[in-house]
């Protein structure tokens, strides 16, 4: 029921979709223009070793060449990107600059969206009012970036396992044979490890929005609230999480991956709408799903009687 009415719910705010794609075009344009001058020289070094001349040979010859020589030659691509950056240490600073923007500055000003979006499904699944997402975001920029860099901690070790299983798929890839089975068995434990994230903190969010908590209550919350129906809204997520990946795979692929700039923000904005029904469904609370629909769910003591029920028979 969560993924069904998470799709509803999308349909019926689907303008919050280009908010939330112009809002991450905005971050990473701002990225763009603050790293470019620091990403210059390296640039200027990557193109004098033929870097770019070989990744465009790379794609442009993809369909054309066998497996094992591309992978041989994205090895090779990569050992000369490491050469270079080894050789020219005088750039490190630059290095450091652009890796601390990219690994922390540029996810948490991301994540600063969503509590906005939040506060914006809020107004219309308790009164079917729909408020504006610049506003929410100007109201809330103060305690959205406490939440996400408080976010950004707490989930980093599980965000570093993901990083390592997909690493590790991609190494055995290029690796090729038999490891390639092994790739797939890495991106599956990548996609779980990430559906397990989004699970166990999906109520977090919507403990700010939805009850005005402050960071940490909202945290002690969002425990309570999934403990009740853990298995179940695992399950919904690894659903949600494996037809996000099919979706954006299957429009990357046919657009070139021009299409991304709209999947991405629409797959981003369908984990926080469904953050938000697992909450309401959760907490046993009615909400809008179209202006003319509404959904009744039972309260954690229904739950708990039908739950019972069940187990008598």
């Amino acid at each position: 029921m969560i993924f069904k009415n998470a799709l509803r719910l999308i349909i019926s705010n689907f303008s919050n979709v280009w908010k939330l794609m112009l809002y991450y075009l905005i971050c990473i344009a701002v990225t763009t223009l603050v790293c470019g001058w620091f990403v210059a020289p390296i640039i200027v070094k990557l193109s004098d070793a033929q870097v770019f001349n070989s990744f465009a040979d790379f794609f442009s010859n993809i369909f054309s060449r066998p497996l094992e020589q591309s992978a041989e030659l994205l090895s090779s691509i990569g050992e000369t990107i490491l050469d270079v950056l080894r050789s020219n240490m005088s750039l490190r600073f630059n290095y450091i600059f652009i890796s601390a923007w990219l690994i922390f500055v540029l996810p948490v000003t991301l994540k600063m969206g969503e509590l906005a979006c939040g506060e914006v499904l809020y107004g219309f699944m308790t009164s079917s009012v729909k408020y504006g997402f610049t506003g929410r975001y100007v109201k809330n920029i103060g305690k959205s970036f406490v939440y996400s860099v408080i976010y950004y901690f707490v989930t980093l070790f599980l965000n570093i396992l993901i990083f390592g299983a997909f690493c590790l798929a991609i190494h055995f890839i290029l690796t090729g044979g038999l490891y390639a089975l092994l790739s797939i068995l890495c991106l599956a434990i990548a996609l779980c490890l990430y559906a397990c994230k989004q699970s166990l903190f999906c109520a977090w969010m919507p403990s700010i929005s939805v009850l005005d908590l402050d960071i940490l209550s909202a945290l002690s919350m969002n425990f309570r609230t999934i403990s009740r129906r853990i298995l179940g809204v695992l399950s919904n997520f690894i659903l949600l999480t494996l037809s996000s990946v099919v979706f954006n795979l299957i429009f990357g692929v046919f657009t070139a991956s021009i299409s991304l700039l709209v999947t991405v923000p629409l797959t981003s904005f369908v984990f926080i709408v469904a953050k938000m029904v697992c909450f309401f469904s959760l907490h046993g609370m009615k909400f809008y799903v179209y202006q003319d629909l509404v959904i009744s769910s039972k309260t954690f003591e229904e739950q708990d009687s039908l739950r019972k029920m069940k187990n008598l028979i």
